[in-house]
């Protein structure tokens, strides 16, 4: 699996995935990717676990868990719910 040069990652993923994840989780704060990172991971081994079909089990679990991430970044990245401050144009 590549390194992620410290990056918080999920204990379980998809190697095809962790460029994606790094960035998703970057767009949150750093008090929440530890947090999430950790839901990730859970939410990508049950549904693992509960697809009978393993030729199945991996796409299953990278389509949950990546679209669960995708939808909790699109609420509460920080740059989306208003903490981040708009850039000065030259002259203000």
């Amino acid at each position: 699996m590549p390194d992620y040069h410290g990056a918080v990652m999920p204990s379980v993923f998809s190697g095809a995935d962790g460029e994606w994840i790094k960035s998703m989780l970057s767009e949150l704060g750093p008090a929440a990717r530890g947090k999430i990172a950790t839901r990730y991971a859970e939410v990508y081994q049950v549904t693992w676990d509960s697809e009978p079909v393993s030729f199945k089990q991996e796409n299953k679990a990278r389509h949950e868990a990546n679209t669960r991430l995708r939808e909790f970044v699109r609420k509460y990245s920080s740059a989306s719910s208003g903490l981040t401050a708009k850039p000065k144009l030259i002259g203000e």
